[in-house]
């Protein structure tokens, strides 16, 4: 029977430790989350600066780079609406979000050789990673019609890539 009390006294001790360890990890990563801020701020802050890379972006001509500024700036500000549509499941949110993706994401490819058309300044790689969020917006629309979570999910996150790779080709990086 003594054996058995000791046992008994070793768990309790061994559940106290454990129970406080809990705590003190929650509460520890509680206190590094500013207030007032969602959770994903830090990864959103990270996708809209510059990448850290090995080589030079793809050079794009100062006249591409005007003609793409305002429309990233929106952009930008489409797939902040869109992320956080997305965490709260707000399917109706999402659809009108990806559907703005999916029409802003519309320069024409150039008819002709002719350097004063305007879009002969972006490259034919610029057309195919916007041909791909193109789709990849469709397929958003598409998952948050059926209301999916599972499928919003899966087409977000390969709507994203499609930003983060053309990002890593075209953005200048830290100086």
């Amino acid at each position: 029977m003594t054996k058995l009390i000791k046992v008994s006294s070793f768990q309790s001790l061994l559940g106290a430790g454990l129970f406080s360890g809990a705590l003190a990890t929650v509460g520890l990563s509680c206190a590094t989350t500013p207030p007032n801020q969602p959770p994903q701020q830090a990864q959103l802050a990270q996708a809209v600066a510059p990448p850290r890379r090995l080589r030079p972006p793809e050079s794009l001509s100062p006249a591409a780079r005007v003609l793409l500024h305002t429309r990233m700036a929106a952009h930008a500000q489409n797939m902040t609406e869109l992320t956080s549509a997305i965490m709260i499941l707000q399917y109706p949110e999402i659809k009108e979000h990806a559907r703005q993706i999916q029409t802003d994401a519309a320069f024409s490819r150039p008819l002709t050789d002719d350097a004063t058309e305007l879009n002969s300044a972006l490259p034919e790689k610029f057309f195919l990673y916007q041909d791909s969020l193109r789709l990849e917006a469709k397929v958003l629309v598409e998952a948050a019609d059926r209301q999916s979570a599972f499928d919003v999910a899966d087409s977000y996150g390969r709507l994203s890539q499609v930003c983060v790779r053309c990002h890593a080709v075209y953005r200048d990086g830290p100086k």
